[in-house]
């Protein structure tokens, strides 16, 4: 999967580009995993946008490929391949 976020790509499998992003914050420690991260960014999805984000309930892969398309349905990111 590769994707782009203000002009930066990431590359790699969903939960890995995930991971990254995690990296990135402010405070990595504040979300002790690649899944809490997730679940704190789907709350701050549906906030901002008042829009349904559901995830399933297939692990971190499924999670974040379906986190990634509701942010590109919304505009935040462009995916580049799936």
């Amino acid at each position: 999967m590769k994707i782009c976020i203000d002009e930066r790509a990431y590359q790699g499998s969903a939960a890995e580009i995930m991971e990254q992003l995690r990296q990135q914050t402010f405070d990595p420690t504040e979300y002790p995993d690649t899944e809490s991260y997730i679940h704190q960014l789907r709350s701050n999805f549906i906030r901002a946008t008042d829009l349904d984000c559901p995830l399933p309930e297939s692990g971190v892969e499924g999670q974040a490929l379906a986190m990634f398309a509701h942010l590109a349905k919304a505009g935040a990111l462009v995916i580049l391949e799936e």
